[in-house]
């Protein structure tokens, strides 16, 4: 009996000694497992409080004006959102978006944004940027696809603007398309620009040109023309030279006149690189043409600075530096017989004329108010 005691007395010792030690085991995970948690809480905490915040907390109200009812004109309205939706900042705003090409009606639904509390204005075109900047000399104003703002009165300088207006030129890219020629046709010496003497815009890009073609390396020779006996004579000059390349700016008298011109450049071999894609279009070789979305993006970033940066729209100077697309006209590349090389294949791309009429604009996103959308088709000035 006494023995059976002691069996049972030493197995319910053991059983006791064994529970503390599991209780212990426990007890210390439970410890490790709750430090850990801690540790891993805070260091949580500490990496959410370092993390930069990607949403502003401020609210604003941006109307947008546009008066060309094209598509450079949409590009720079479209452009303007995808960059703000980029910036995850559309649910900061509110976008009241008017098109409107009636200048009266444009001009009051202007003043409707200055009364209903809009804490920026962006303005497409040229009237509207000036209609806006008399308008109101309180509201930040920043403009898209102005040519020349300092020239219009728009900004005291391109620099320094000076007042509440500032924005992106889409001057026509000078310095771009004469660089464009090394690409096409590396060994090229020789340039000449043909503008009208008459027009002041056709002339300065005229004057542009032939200071970058000189900052490359390229002999140029301007020819400021008159009238078409003008050109004749200009034309038979360039061919006595035997000049390589013909630029041409955005001229209206060129433009009147591009059937005699591509007819010369055809029959002597010479391509022409011209100021836009309607000239491209017309029979020009090749062009470096603005992306009018990248200048709706630049106003947005504009438009960012001066809303959540808090920087003075007085001291934000005009964008003139522009985002191209290079073109070659593909029929007249081979109706020219011209072979380009190799290391320009990745710089260009070949323009054809499109075989079906364009397709309507997408509507605009949700988040903007529209007003009076027209139809008609114009550019952006």
């Amino acid at each position: 009996m006494k023995k059976k005691v002691v069996i049972t007395l030493s197995v319910l010792f053991m059983i006791a000694i064994i529970g503390v030690v599991i209780f212990a085991v426990v007890s210390g995970m439970k410890s490790q497992n709750a430090g850990d948690l801690n540790a891993a809480t805070n260091d949580s905490a500490t990496a959410a409080n370092a993390a930069p915040a990607t949403i502003y907390s401020e609210h604003y109200k941006i109307g947008v004006v546009q008066t060309g009812l094209g598509g450079a004109s949409k590009d720079c309205y479209g452009g303007f959102m995808m960059e703000l939706d980029e910036r995850q900042l559309m649910g900061n705003l509110e976008i009241v978006y008017i098109v409107e090409d009636n200048e009266e009606l444009c001009r009051n639904k202007i003043k409707e944004l200055v009364d209903g509390g809009c804490d920026l204005i962006y303005t497409i075109g040229r009237f509207a940027s000036e209609t806006a900047a008399q308008i109101t000399k309180d509201i930040p104003i920043v403009f898209g696809a102005v040519n020349s703002p300092d020239e219009v009165g728009l900004v005291a300088s391109n620099e320094v603007p000076g007042g509440n207006v500032t924005g992106v030129s889409s001057y026509t890219p000078c310095f771009e398309q004469i660089d464009l020629i090394p690409v096409l046709f590396p060994k090229a010496k020789t340039l000449a620009t043909l503008y009208s003497a008459t027009d002041e815009d056709a002339v300065l890009q005229g004057i542009i040109a032939a200071r970058e073609a000189k900052n490359i390396g390229i002999n140029c020779t301007q020819y400021p023309l008159e009238d078409k006996d003008a050109l004749k004579t200009a034309l038979d000059k360039i061919k006595a030279a035997k000049t390589e390349i013909i630029y041409l700016p955005v001229d209206k008298f060129l433009s009147a006149n591009i059937d005699t011109i591509n007819a010369f450049a055809y029959e002597n071999k010479i391509p022409v690189i011209c100021g836009d894609e309607a000239t491209l279009s017309q029979g020009a070789f090749a062009t470096s043409e603005i992306n009018y979305l990248s200048i709706g993006r630049k106003a947005a970033g504009m438009a960012c600075d001066i809303l959540f940066e808090k920087k003075d729209v007085s001291t934000l100077s005009v964008m003139y530096k522009h985002d191209c697309t290079n073109f070659v006209n593909k029929a007249v590349r081979d109706k020219m017989g011209i072979e380009l090389p190799a290391t320009a294949l990745g710089e260009i791309e070949l323009w054809e004329a499109p075989t079906e009429p364009p397709q309507a604009a997408p509507a605009p996103t949700a988040a903007a108010t529209m007003a009076n959308e027209a139809t008609a088709a114009s550019k952006a000035e």
